[in-house]
């Protein structure tokens, strides 16, 4: 099926549904929209300044993520349920403080204010100060607080057109293409309304943009700044510790100290063994020598000057190892002096004792008469040193107790102050990382001031003087369009569920079945004057394409069948046999009840003999026998199969079911290969014409009318010569 000609066809079919409904459906819009309120538009333009300033980052280059949310917080930030509730509270506050209910104003008009007196409950309007804004907006939030479920809570959360949420969300907030500007408009039915609400908006838009806009970076940065005085107060708490530790410990350099001290022990030990080995070496030599002479030994020692001498120089000579041990790293001029009196000291016992060594030179001989000069003074010599290294013994032991003292000291103070230098390191770490931070805070404020100016008007709300009509003309034109579109897709939807037989194109979908032709039979009242020739012309069309049939010397044989009753049968075969004798052909009608029964042999013929014996190749060229409905009678099987065709009259208004669809199905099987059409009766021009061509009368609107259904948009009517 050609879909172009199916939809103008489809449309030319109901072209008076679309053209009647549709002038209907908008006369009765254009009558009744004329009672819509007129609807006034405010809008207001601010210049932000986000996508054209300046930044400090390295690159330079806009982050477009970063803009578009910036825009889109802006947007949702207008839109938001709080700023929406202020905006509200405001609005009521102002027009119940400016309205007249005797002639309209800049704020709300005489009609809404009166109407608007008559819903406000009498503690509300109590709560109104005629002279002061604040305080009314003031006296309102502690009704708020007072009252949880109150006329104002009621007025903003219900559906009042000027006051409620639902209203007010549908203020209309957007960013004009890519550039810094925001417009925001608002359309009411009051232009004060539709003006306040506006100013009301931009208002509180520009008072709360900048606190929402850097709260987060100022927070951020007064809280690393908190952070940075915390830390540095912690450090400073951690230096003084350790300056306090250092000084009770004396520690100057822990590292020097340590060094300067290892050193010094290291000193201390060589000369402790090199000492302990002479005090071994002496006393060793001391006791092989008084063993040698007991006697002088035993002499010497009774003598009471010299054992004085011998503990003189005994401490003179520790005194002088003392001094010279403790400060071999710094020796001032008083220990200088010192160290010097005790040296002279030491030689003038020195001299003591080798006075008493020459009263010693009286005993030369012992009584054995052996010499002990050299015994004595070798004796002498030794103990000398073993009293010089005793002594020294002595101080040194005292010495290493102080060193172990000291490296007792020295152990847990490097331990602690590596742990509270560990401390700090890691404070001061800290302490860094934060600062570095707090100017990564600041670097971002700053970006933002520079990205973020400050809200700029660029051109303010103003008075609306004229409505929009109400958008009148819009219902208009949109209900005309609405009901063509709703006309065009019913019918479409019937077109595509409905199983009416009604054309060609839609019985051969149906039937799957050839479809002959068809009649207009006498429905068309318009054209009530041509339905004779209009079935001529069916009749005409019909019979030329049967006598394709037609044998010599050889009567052809037609049945015409129908399903149900009244389809029409009699109807075409009359136009049928007039059509065939003016063409001098002989044709007859063999109608039932009146040429032959259905009871009898008729139900047992088997041949079209038995029905009618008078029929010969001589007198007849063409039979058509009219069988009775097949819904309820029973049709011989060889009359079927040895007719030339057989022909089902189908009313073209009925529907198709699916038993029908069985009859077609046993006659199918019936006949086997004898040709089987299906022809429509009672059908309307358009399908008649769709065989015939165009029926009369010939009129140009007949004529352009085909022409639309055919879409013969560029034909002519020009006779060719």
């Amino acid at each position: 099926m050609d879909i172009t000609l199916f939809i103008s066809r489809f449309l030319y079919r109901i072209r008076y549904q679309i053209i009647l409904g549709s002038i209907v459906i908008t006369a009765l819009v254009a009558y009744f929209s004329q009672f819509l309120s007129r609807s006034y538009t405010v809008t207001t333009s601010i210049y932000t300044g986000i996508a054209s300033n300046s930044t400090l980052e390295e690159d330079g280059s806009p982050n477009t993520v970063a803009l578009n949310n910036t825009f889109d917080n802006l947007i949702n930030l207008t839109k938001a349920k709080g700023t929406m509730e202020n905006v509200s509270m405001n609005l009521f506050a102002l027009n119940m403080i400016n309205g007249n209910s005797e002639e309209d104003n800049m704020f709300i008009s005489a009609a809404h204010y009166r109407s608007l007196l008559k819903m406000v409950p009498e503690e509300v309007v109590n709560l109104i100060d005629k002279n002061s804004l604040e305080n009314t907006l003031s006296k309102f939030e502690q009704y708020k607080k007072e009252e949880p479920r109150n006329f104002l809570y009621e007025l903003f959360d219900g559906t009042h057109p000027h006051y409620s949420y639902e209203s007010l969300r549908k203020t209309s907030v957007r960013r004009l293409d890519n550039s810094d500007l925001v417009e925001i408009s608002y359309e009411a039915n009051d232009p004060g309304i539709a003006l306040s609400t506006v100013q009301l908006i931009h208002d509180e838009l520009l008072s709360t943009y900048d606190g929402i806009r850097y709260r987060a970076v100022n927070d951020i940065v007064k809280y690393y700044e908190a952070e940075l005085v915390k830390i540095k107060a912690t450090l400073n708490e951690q230096e003084q510790e350790l300056t306090e530790y250092n000084i009770e410990n004396g520690v100057i350099n822990y590292a020097e100290q340590t060094k300067s001290l290892s050193g010094s022990l290291s000193d201390f030990e060589n000369r402790y063994e090199e000492v302990s080995k002479m005090y071994e070496s002496s006393e060793s030599l001391i006791k092989e020598l008084e063993g040698q002479m007991e006697i002088r030994g035993k002499l010497f020692s009774a003598n009471a000057d010299f054992i004085n001498a011998l503990a003189e120089y005994s401490e003179l000579n520790g005194k002088i190892t003392e001094i010279e041990t403790f400060n071999t790293i710094n020796i001032d001029n008083e220990t200088n002096l010192e160290l010097a009196e005790y040296k002279e000291q030491l030689k003038d016992v020195e001299k003591k004792i080798s006075s008493i060594s020459d009263q010693i030179d009286e005993y030369k001989y012992s009584k054995e008469g052996i010499a002990t000069d050299d015994l004595v003074d070798k004796w002498l010599e030794e103990r000398l040193n073993n009293i010089r290294s005793r002594a020294e013994l002595d101080v040194m032991d005292r010495r290493k107790e102080e060193f172990t003292e000291q490296f007792k000291i020295f152990s847990p103070v490097g331990t602690q102050l590596n742990r509270r230098e560990r401390e700090i390191r890691v404070t001061e770490q800290e302490y860094l990382e934060i600062l570095h931070m707090l100017n990564v805070a600041r670097l971002r404020q700053k970006n933002l001031q520079l990205t973020s100016s400050n809200l700029n008007t660029i051109s303010p709300p103003t008075f609306p003087l004229s409505s929009m009509g109400s958008k009148r003309m819009l219902f208009v034109i949109a209900s005309f369009l609405g009901s063509i579109i709703f006309i065009i897709g019913a019918n479409l939807i019937i077109e595509l569920l409905d199983r009416t037989l009604r054309d060609a194109d839609r019985t051969r979908r149906l039937t799957k079945m050839p479809v002959l032709g068809a009649f207009t039979g006498n429905i068309q009242l318009k054209y009530r004057g041509y339905i004779k020739a209009c079935n001529r012309i069916s009749a005409t069309y019909i019979c030329n394409r049967l006598n394709s049939y037609l044998r010599p010397n050889k009567v052809m044989y037609i049945n015409i069948l129908s399903i149900e009753s009244r389809e029409g049968k009699s109807f075409v075969s009359k136009y049928l046999l007039e059509q065939w004798e003016d063409q001098g052909l002989r044709a007859k009608h063999l109608v039932l009840n009146e040429d032959y029964q259905l009871k009898g042999h008729y139900l047992q013929a088997t041949s079209f003999e038995n029905i009618s014996d008078d029929i010969t190749p001589a007198n007849t060229d063409i039979v058509l026998v009219e069988h009775p409905a097949i819904y309820r009678n029973s049709i011989p099987v060889a009359l079927l199969k040895q007719a030339d065709v057989n022909i089902l009259i189908a009313n073209a208004q009925r529907v198709w079911k699916t038993s029908d669809d069985e009859f077609i199905k046993y006659l199918k099987d019936m006949i086997g290969d004898t040709p089987l059409f299906i022809y429509l009766n009672n059908a309307t021009r358009e399908t008649v014409e769709d065989f015939t061509g165009q029926l009369p009368p010939a009129t140009s609107v007949r004529t352009v009318a085909n022409r639309i259904i055919y879409m013969g948009l560029t034909a002519h009517e020009t006779s060719v010569k």
